[in-house]
């Protein structure tokens, strides 16, 4: 695939990151993860409330710190954390940018083209001249989502992305995932398990502070995700 779409093209690069210990005071929340996310592909990942999937995500993109962790892309470790790399984007769980920019200037602090953005979500037009402070949750969260989608990363951490948002655009945003997977390597957990299933290539559970990869509903079960719970 080309550069149509106007986000950067990278070849296919594969993302790894293991040897993870973390926790607080006494209890161990991370210990026993690898996981694994390519170019082209949306890698899932499930895990009950508590079991240490947002945590996971802050450590990978290095917002938050711990002293044992490795993230490589093709195999090269990140000396640096990744957010200083610029090789990853992350969409933490709850809203990041400044209540009192126009959207319009944060997709220039991000260089992102706002065609990109309108191409497939033309009702953002007229938000874009407004302050993020001035959109409603649902609305906000849509344009963070694709604001990290269209960074210019290789690789996305998505941490609750259809949080606020009608079925009606979680259908849209789903497709756009879809669509741009092609040109990058995106992670994706939501308490929407079906959603997070129908749109991975590849699925993770993380449970006892362990990832394990899981095939059908049946391993999910297995590893101690319960679907009819969430």
């Amino acid at each position: 695939m080309g550069n149509s779409h106007g986000v950067n093209f990278f070849p296919v690069m594969i993302l790894e990151f293991d040897g993870i210990q973390f926790g607080y005071d006494e209890r161990q929340l991370l210990s026993g993860i690898y996981m694994k996310c390519e170019i082209g592909k949306v890698t899932g990942l499930l895990g009950r409330n508590g079991s240490g999937k947002s945590s996971l995500l802050k450590l990978v993109f290095g917002s938050m710190r711990t002293e044992v962790i490795s993230v490589r892309i093709d195999k090269v470790s990140l000396s640096l954390p990744a957010f200083m790399s610029r090789k990853i984007a992350y969409l933490p769980q709850e809203s990041f940018v400044p209540d009192d920019l126009k959207l319009e200037k944060i997709l220039s602090f991000y260089q992102v083209s706002k065609d990109d953005l309108l191409q497939y979500f033309p009702e953002l037009k007229d938000d874009l001249l407004l302050k993020s402070g001035e959109l409603s949750g649902g609305r906000l969260r849509l344009f963070e989502v694709l604001l990290i989608l269209n960074a210019p990363a290789p690789f996305c951490l998505l941490d609750e992305p259809f949080t606020g948002l009608t079925p009606v655009l979680i259908e849209r945003l789903r497709i756009y995932i879809n669509h741009i997977k092609t040109i990058k390597g995106i992670i994706i957990t939501d308490h929407l398990y079906r959603q997070v299933v129908s749109l991975s290539d590849s699925l993770y559970v993380l449970t006892n502070g362990k990832t394990y990869l899981v095939k059908n509903e049946e391993d999910m079960i297995k590893r101690g995700y319960l679907p009819d719970q969430e």
